[in-house]
């Protein structure tokens, strides 16, 4: 069995310039986030990481509407493996690919 695939529109910051992500879904925690490897690395302020971990913006808001193939508005840190270190970076919406 494959793992999922997502895809993740950038709202903000502004001055993004890595285009759309994508990636795949490593784990998820109860609804509550998803942990997701890129395709690609991205350079953090500290750090840099192919890891981001997504989380709902919204209060109460869970990943469920994925499986109904909605999008899910989400905050985005990267995560560095080694040190558990997170870096918050983007605003965006989520969907399966």
């Amino acid at each position: 069995m494959s793992k999922s695939t997502v895809r993740i529109v950038v709202a903000e910051p502004f001055e993004w310039s890595y285009g759309n992500l994508f990636g795949e879904i490593l784990s998820e925690r109860n609804g509550d986030n998803l942990k997701v490897r890129l395709t690609q690395q991205i350079n953090g302020k500290s750090f840099s990481s192919d890891i981001i971990l997504l989380t709902p913006r919204f209060k109460d808001e869970t990943f469920k509407p994925l499986q109904k193939k909605y999008s899910v508005t989400v905050n985005g840190s990267l995560i560095n493996e080694e040190t558990n270190e997170q870096e918050f970076i983007i605003v965006g919406n989520v969907t399966y690919d």
